[in-house]
């Protein structure tokens, strides 16, 4: 799957858990049905374990890239 066009981009490097996903969860409040927020994360567990268990709940569509040996962008969908 891939996403066309990013609507909002949220950068969460430095921060670690619960923050992660409150930031990530507070950038998908701020935007419509359909639209993608693009978040950049350099925390492994979040980018690998929380966030995509939060999308899976919500059951928002998330597009994981790696780039480098610590650095993540998840485009996530927001569906509802």
């Amino acid at each position: 799957m891939a996403f066309s066009k990013v609507d909002k981009q949220v950068d969460i490097r430095g921060l670690i858990c619960p923050y992660t996903l409150i930031q990530t969860r507070d950038a998908l409040k701020g935007v419509e049905k359909g639209q993608v927020v693009e978040v950049i994360c350099d925390y492994a567990p979040a980018a690998e374990t929380t966030i995509p268990n939060f999308c899976e709940k919500k059951g928002y569509p998330l597009q994981v890239i790696k780039e480098g040996e610590n650095q993540w962008h998840l485009l996530i969908e927001r569906t509802d």
